[in-house]
């Protein structure tokens, strides 16, 4: 089942139109803002804007290669490139962090001037209320269009946000007690949770490229083919799934009963392709490998009336993410099944 035509294309590029535009602007007013005070923590808002920047140009290009349709040199598309995308944005993300400790270290050992406040203070934080907006627009329009990239510059976005609040709070403490020294301390604990926030893209980067198992997805996938469960769908098993870009891939083996016709199995097929093109929310691309039943099969068979059935049924297992990921032989001796030896022949 193909899932490339259901890529939401045109909410995606807008979207990371939208993250580049706003950035550059708001890159302008910090800096700004710097120049006006002197202050460290402004200094280390206005540094993570220059990552915030080249990041929502890197979104931008990752989302227009991903919206590729499949072609002779990649078959599966092009959607891996947006875990490339998020994972160097991860990494922007904790250079900046390090960045922001070393000048706030920096400041702390040298004593610093700051000058102007009020305004600053006004700055920062209308540039923080705009990045908070735009953050929270980009993780709507990420979840939506399941694209990890445009994820990933929402939550960059937002610790921005988190890092404009964390400014204003030590501008204004500064400016109430007139201790220099709690400007550099907040550019310090902006700088690691900066980190923080970069190692958990770079995380989920990996987890995306090295195909790492999704217990949730699998749990839902397994509810979805338990509810529209069919007699003849004797043992789904060997379930794998991985993501390219805004797409599920789904495969898994599926027993059917050795006596059905060809007609038959890929009527059964065609089913379960139509029961996630139906309800299953994302893109998604489902292959079926259809596999013969044998005798060894009868105990979790729950096929009425089959007229080759040579042993009772004992138990029909409950579907879950654990039943359907496990090979077949895991199934079987659950009901204190084995394999046949004509089929591990």
């Amino acid at each position: 089942m193909q899932a490339q035509e259901q890529l939401d294309v045109p909410n995606r590029l807008r979207a990371a139109r939208w993250s580049l535009a706003v950035g550059l602007v708001l890159l302008g007013v910090k800096f700004f803002a710097f120049t006006l005070t002197g202050s460290t923590a402004v200094l280390s808002d206005a540094l993570e804007s220059i990552i915030n920047v080249v990041a929502a140009l890197l979104a931008l290009i990752s989302v227009h290669i991903a919206a590729r349709p499949p072609d002779q040199s990649h078959p599966y598309g092009h959607g891996k490139i947006e875990f490339f995308s998020a994972g160097f944005e991860g990494s922007l993300i904790m250079l900046a962090g390090g960045a922001i400790g070393y000048k706030a270290l920096e400041a702390l050992w040298r004593g610093a001037v700051l000058e102007r406040l009020e305004t600053g203070i006004a700055l920062v934080a209308g540039a923080g209320l705009a990045n908070a907006l735009l953050g929270l627009y980009l993780l709507h329009t990420g979840r939506r269009t399941r694209s990890a990239t445009l994820r990933a510059s929402g939550h960059h976005v937002l610790s921005d946000a988190y890092t404009s609040a964390g400014v204003v709070l030590g501008l204004g403490l500064v400016r109430l007690t007139g201790l220099w020294w709690l400007d550099p301390l907040v550019a310090l604990g902006v700088g690691v949770h900066i980190l923080r926030a970069g190692y958990g893209l770079v995380r989920e980067a990996i987890a995306g490229l090295m195909h790492e198992a999704d217990p949730e997805t699998l749990e839902r996938i397994a509810l979805l083919l338990q509810q529209s469960r069919q007699p003849g769908w004797i043992a789904p098993h060997r379930l794998r799934t991985w993501r390219s870009g805004a797409v599920l891939h789904v495969d898994f083996h599926l027993i059917l009963p050795f006596y059905w016709t060809l007609q038959q199995s890929h009527e059964a097929e065609h089913a379960i392709y139509e029961l996630f093109r139906a309800q299953w929310p994302e893109p998604v691309d489902v292959i079926v490998h259809t596999e013969p039943c044998w005798p060894a099969c009868c105990a979790l068979c729950g096929m009425p009336d089959c007229p080759v059935r040579s042993a009772p049924l004992v138990r029909l297992l409950p579907w879950n993410g654990a039943v359907l990921q496990a090979p077949l032989d895991v199934q079987l001796r659950a009901v204190g099944s084995t394999i046949g030896a004509e089929h591990e022949a």
